[in-house]
């Protein structure tokens, strides 16, 4: 069995964890709460373009060296205010943003198909597929994320929680689909 075998349920999951992708972030109120708006948005916006700050990625505060991170004053300025800011050269294009989300949907779903062709055969259990298949959606789902998260804080608890349905998911509709022998 090879990995073209599997197109059916590699489609398939991949739209299927497309479009629940779509209904987390536009339906669903689970994501609500993550994203807050800045108090003194206008204010901090004025800033932003009376400061000429390029668009970029920003640690506050910033160091260049482990020297300047042991100083008074960097520890002063860490102690007022620590976080990061991304700030965008233009608006997201939607378009661009939704093909870009279904390419990842759909080459998550390819590599976990290859995965279970090399470690499956034919005529596997309904329940061998669908632990194997959901084992590593929630790798590609939900543990890539931690590295970045432990050094960049912010919340992730309902995209987990989304890993896992998209794992899941993606789990029984290969294990629905599978070869028989």
């Amino acid at each position: 069995m090879t990995v073209f075998d599997l197109w059916l349920p590699i489609v398939l999951s991949g739209l299927a964890t497309h479009i629940l992708s779509t209904l987390n972030w536009m339906v669903f109120p689970h994501h609500k709460t993550e994203w807050r708006k800045m108090a003194s948005e206008d204010e901090f916006q004025n800033l932003v373009v009376l400061e000429k700050v390029p668009p970029g990625q920003y640690v506050l505060p910033f160091s260049d060296s482990p020297d300047e991170m042991k100083s008074d004053e960097f520890k002063s300025k860490q102690a007022k205010c620590t976080g990061t800011l991304i700030l965008w050269d233009k608006p997201i294009n939607m378009g661009t943003a939704i093909a870009k989300t279904i390419a990842f949907f759909m080459v998550a779903a390819f590599v976990i198909g290859y995965l279970a062709s090399l470690a499956l055969k034919p005529g596997a259990s309904f329940m061998d597929v669908s632990q194997f298949v959901t084992t590593a959606g929630l790798l590609a789902h939900c543990f890539a994320k931690f590295p970045h998260v432990f050094w960049f804080q912010r919340r992730i608890a309902m995209e987990l929680l989304d890993g896992i349905v998209y794992a899941a998911v993606t789990g029984l509709i290969f294990a629905a689909l599978w070869p028989s022998a």
